[in-house]
This record gives structure tokens, sequence and C-alpha cells, in this order.
């Protein structure tokens, strides 16, 4: 990115985007505008940008521009940049964007059009725009502003331009390509102005980080894939398996009651069933089991370590499947979660082992979101009674999951400072007692905070009551009950949020292949201190899911967390585990918008358990930069839309952060085939 915060020249933004699934960091050290002694001259600063390609042709980014101190105060302010999707004529492309757009206190606003010839190594660049800013600044691109770059190297570029405010020359110094790891590459932009400064120079300079966000592979749309086509009607989903009553009683199980064990069908069968329990045990997939109906496998297992993305565990669990079992049969993973059915995958060994070692499409499988179990009980088992005591004395083994993750509260771009913070780390301990049930205890530990979330702060602690203070905060008890047709309900009861003593219900219907999903939450809770004080949410969510592009809609609406009545709208781009997110709410007479950011914390693999118990990082951390909206004054607003669910719910608990459905599935169909080769053919 440019000093502007916008791909681009010195100053001037180019018809470029930032490459879809990548990101932007970068500084500069030249301010205008009120953060400059003369906001008619250039100043030493710190401008702090960060940008990524949400989509192909759009980009968004982010600036946050100070005065040579980062005590004081900012501006956050948010540019937009879309560009036509074709060339115009070969090497000719068009974008148009606009500069410091929404906000409440907007101090560069400029819409601009632009477009950008690219002629070998010449690159020329000229565009238009109006100023509608409120700082009264240098006027910068507002009317006609234009530049070239010549690419000498492929690590070296000279430009030159004209920003409507001075004429400018300048070099940009780029790492080359395969220099630093995971495909990141670096830069350093040096500007010579024609325009002195108001300390009497005329040279800035700059640093630029890119990262990719994914894979390659994952920096790719769905629709824009090299798949081989597949008719809809290949790909099968219900919403309950086959028809449980329909299965006869004479098809045997691994070992019909009467069987010989030294049958060589019967044994060929033992032997199969033991290997496939060994072997997804020593991949972490625990509580298998194995049963067998005809040419039919079903195997009930739980994922223990690939909780990053649930994901790579059903590839895993898939590839075993397809290499183990003859080649005749079929198999059906019914992937459980403290014994409640979560999804179901099933089809033919073959065209399975065929896709998941690239020799072949997504095959003809059935998909099914929330599953019933199609497990059965054996005759001469105990029957439910004994059989249920039995899951309960597994559950109650001393076998609980510490999950560590930090905690972030925030302000960027205040009066009071740049940023400003309260940092902690939180623990997550669930502890599983029998199917579908756990107790959740979560406490924090304060690591740091800035003197603004302190007492001791220059302007008296102002953020002081919403630092993240030590303690338990959750003491929950969860019940999770599977209702059939899609529908799972989880009803908890305890402490919530450190304040609150009550009861929640969250439920949630994933009909058919799980692009939409509707969502209700109910709480019940009263202040622990003062019972007249309630905190009772009403909200309804409806999630929709774009197969084609990977992305998602999500809306929620009623009353949220503190009783304040509004909608927030957050719009999700899945870029491999990274998601990008764009949220607009409104809670009572306040409007926001904001950008943010979901990253993995632990790694594609976490390691078993030690000593009974298993330790993970958490699998979406998320960030958000919100700003407030309208002229009503740049205000601080904390709290509003707060949706009351702690971590441990039904979203993340059991459905993988929304990305367990059979949609997602075939969206991310690659990560499949590249999990088995990572984690199962690489492992053998």
């Amino acid at each position: 990115m440019n000093m502007q915060g916008m791909s681009g020249l010195l100053n001037v933004p180019d018809a470029s985007v930032i490459e879809y699934g990548s990101a932007s960091i970068s500084w500069d050290a030249q301010v205008d505008g009120r953060f400059s002694r003369n906001n008619k001259l250039n100043d030493q600063g710190n401008d702090v940008k960060f940008g990524a390609g949400f989509f192909p042709h759009v980009e968004f980014a982010g600036r946050n521009v100070t005065t040579r101190t980062t005590t004081g105060g900012s501006d956050l302010s948010f540019n937009i940049k879309l560009q036509l999707p074709w060339e115009i004529i070969p090497g000719l492309s068009f974008a148009i964007g606009e500069q410091d757009f929404g906000g409440s206190v907007n101090e560069y606003d400029t819409k601009y059009a632009v477009t950008t010839w690219q002629y070998g190594k010449l690159r020329s660049t000229l565009g238009f725009g109006q100023y509608d800013g409120i700082a009264g600044q240098t006027l910068r691109l507002d009317g006609i502003f234009g530049g070239i770059e010549y690419a000498a190297t492929d690590w070296l570029s000279v430009l030159a331009e004209d920003d409507g405010h001075s004429r400018n020359m300048g070099v940009r110094v780029t790492t080359p390509q395969g220099l630093l790891p995971y495909g990141w590459s670096a830069s350093m932009l040096w500007v010579l102005s024609g325009e002195e400064g108001v300390d009497g120079r005329n040279d800035w300079y700059g640093f630029e980080f890119k990262i990719p966000l994914g894979r390659e592979y994952e920096r790719i749309l769905p629709k824009e894939q090299p798949r081989v086509a597949l008719a809809e009607s290949m790909v099968e989903v219900i919403e309950e398996p086959y028809g449980i009553d329909s299965v006869l009683e004479s098809n045997p199980l691994v070992v019909p009651p009467s069987g010989n064990i030294s049958d060589p069908n019967i044994r060929a069968r033992v032997e199969s069933a033991a290997q496939l329990t060994r072997e997804f045990n020593e991949a972490n997939l625990e509580k298998v089991r194995v049963q067998r109906y005809g040419r039919e496998w079903i195997i009930a297992f739980e994922n223990l370590s690939y909780n990053n993305n649930v994901l790579d565990g059903l590839a895993v669990a898939i590839g075993m499947a397809a290499s183990i079992l003859p080649e005749g049969d079929r198999f059906y993973l019914q992937l459980e979660k403290y014994g409640i059915p979560i999804f179901a995958v099933g089809g033919e060994v073959a065209a399975w082992d065929a896709f998941m070692n690239g020799r072949g499409s997504l095959p003809e499988s059935v998909m099914i979101a929330a599953p019933t179990s199609k497990l059965r009980r054996r005759s001469g088992d105990g029957g439910i009674v004994k059989s249920t005591l039995n899951d309960v004395r597994e559950y109650l083994d001393f076998r609980p999951t510490v999950m560590m993750r930090p905690v972030l509260v925030s302000t960027l771009g205040t009066e009071f400072g740049v940023f400003d913070y309260s940092l902690a780390a939180r623990a997550d301990v669930v502890l599983p007692l029998w199917q579908g049930a756990a107790f959740n205890v979560t406490k924090d530990w304060s690591v740091d905070e800035s003197k603004d979330f302190t007492k001791e702060g220059d302007f008296g602690g102002v953020y002081r009551s919403q630092r993240v203070p030590d303690g338990v905060k959750n003491r929950v008890l969860s019940q999770t009950l599977r209702l059939g047709s899609g529908f799972t309900t989880m009803v908890s009861y305890g402490r919530f949020f450190d304040i609150n003593d009550g009861v929640s219900l969250e439920g949630r219907w994933e009909p058919g292949d799980g692009r939409n999903r509707f969502r209700v939450i109910l709480t019940d809770f009263e202040d622990k201190h003062d019972p007249r004080i309630t905190r009772n949410a009403r909200l309804g969510s409806w999630r929709y899911f774009f197969q084609s592009t990977n992305s998602e809609v999500n809306i929620t609406a009623g009353e949220f967390y503190s009783e304040d009545s509004g909608y927030k709208v957050d719009f999700t781009q899945h870029i491999g585990d990274t998601r990008l997110h764009l949220v607009y709410k409104k809670s009572e007479n306040d409007a926001f918008a904001g950008v943010g950011i979901t990253i993995p914390l632990t790694p594609r693999k976490d390691v078993g358990r030690f000593a009974g118990i298993q330790l993970t990082g958490t699998p979406s951390w998320r960030y958000d930069v919100t700003t407030i909206l309208g002229e009503q004054g740049n205000r601080l607003v904390f709290g509003p839309n707060v949706i009351p669910t702690e971590f441990f719910n039904l979203r993340n608990g059991y459905f993988n952060g929304d990305r367990l459905s059979p949609a997602y599935i075939r969206a991310n169909q690659e990560r499949l085939r590249e999990a088995w080769q990572t984690f199962g053919v690489a492992a053998k």
C-alpha cells in the first residue's frame, strides 16, 4: 500500500488491488491534515495501515494516523477500492474507490476513479478525485492526479507522480520471491517530495509486509477451482440416513451371534474392524465403534486432536476407511462430540479412495448435518439402561480439555491514544460428564494493560471499567440434546461472565445441505449482586453460506445481552482457516461499522492427552475494529449488540465454528485431499 493506505504509487492510488486472500500491514512517517503542525504541509508522524483482499477485485483497508507521539489522539479511517473485473483493452484496468468513508469524523474523505495501463515494465496511471474531508488539509487527490512506475527489476521499482498537491519521486525495494518463508514479502518505500514539509524536510519513508492468509489453493474461490464437473444429483444430502428401521435384523454385525470366527469371511471382517479401530486411535480419533451391515460399514468416532478445523480429522477418517475397507464396500462415518452425532459422510470405498489420492472428483456421497445415530445396539449387551450406564461411566473418566487463549479489550484511534488495551490469558476447562453433558469453568489472568485501563492513566483511567480482571468467569453445566431433523439444543445453567446467575438456551436448526442455519438464543440472567438487574436476551439468527465463494452472511436481531434492541449483520469471507469480517450493527440510536479477523491460535493437529488432560489453543480467535457512524461525533461506546454465549457453545464446541456442513465441505473439498496427504499418507 502507498502512504495514503491504498494500493498504488507513492501517494497516488492506481487501478490495482491487494490480491485476494492476502493481507498487508505497513507503516510510514508521512502525515498531514490536523496531525501536522501546518495542516497544509506534510509532517513527521506515525501512519499505520492494514488491508486485505476480501474478494477478487475488492480491497479493504484501515488506517490509523497520529503525530510523532503515540500517547495522544489519533484518527482511524477505512478505505475501499473496487476494480473492474475485466480489462477494457489488453493491459488497461480501471478502479473506483473512496478514502476515509463512513464514520462520523472524516479527515481524509476522497472519492476517486483511476485507470492504469501496463506496458511491459512500465505502468502509467491517471485518475480524478474529489476531496470532501473536514480537516482542510493538503487537498491531495482533489482533481486530476497521475504517475508512472518503472519496474527495473523484480525487486526494484522507480516511481514518479503528481498527487494534486506536490510532485514526488521515489523507489520501492521488495524482497526477492522466496526469500521470506510462507510466501511473505517485505518492501521499503522512499519518497522525495517536491513540497517542503513543516520542518523543511521533503523526504519520507515507509515499510510494508504482505502476508498470504491461506495456502495457495485456498486463495482461489471455489467457483474458480479447477474441479471435475459434478452433477448436483450426484451428491445426496439428506437429514436422516437411509431409514434406520429398514435395516433388516438379519444383517450381520462384524461378528454375528451365530458366526464362526474361523470362517475366512468373518475373520476378514474382524481384521478390518480391528485395523480400523487401531489406526483411528493412532491418529487420535477416539471412542471408535465399528459395525457392519451387509456391505456397509458404520464407523462412529470422536475427534481429539484436529481442533484447528475438524475437516482435517474428518479427512483422515475418510482416507483410512477408504484405504482399509474392501473395494466393493461402502462406509458411513459418524462424527460425534461427547456422544452426540454432529456430522456424517458416507459413500463407496473405491470412489472415495480415488478422490482422496488425487485420481477422481468428489464422489457420490451422503452428507448429513446433525444426524441421528446409525449405530445399533447388539442383542445381549444389557439393553438401553445398562448401555447408558456404561456410557456415563466412560465419560466420567477424568478427561478434560483445557483451551488457552488470549482475551483482548482495546481501543484504536481515539482521542486518548493510538492503541489502548487490556490483555489477559484465559483458560476454558471443559469436563464431559455423560452423553452431551459437560461442565465448563473459565478463568482469566491479567497479563498487561495500557495506562488508560488503570487508575494511574493520564486521563484518570478512562477505560478502567472495561479492563479484563483476574478471576473465574464461567461455572456452567450444559446439556446438549440432538432432537432430530437437523435440530440441536444446548441448555446451560450456572454463573455466566462473572456477574450473572441463571440459565441460557441455544437452539439451532441446520436443514438440508447446511447453507441455511437458524439459531435462537434465550437467557434468563440476574446480577449476582442485585437480582433486580436482569440481562435477558431474546435473539434470533439466520446464516446463509455461499458455496460458490466460500463466504457467509449472519444476521442476528432482537434484544441483546444488555437488553438493548437492535440487529447485527456480519459478513464473513473464509480463506483457509482465516476469516475476514465486515460488520454493521444498530443498537438503539447508535449505528456502527467495522472490520474483523479470525485466526487459529493452535496447530492444525494438537497433541494427544497427557495424564488424561488435553491442552489446546483456540481455533477461532477474533479481533474486531469498529467505528460509530453518523454526525454525533466520534463517541466511544462499549458493549452494544453483545451476543451472550460462552465460548463453549453449539457453534464452537460442537459444529466447528459453523463450518461443519455439507455446503462448507463441498466448497473446501481440496482441504479434504490435502489433509489426508498431510496427516494420513505422510504419517504412514
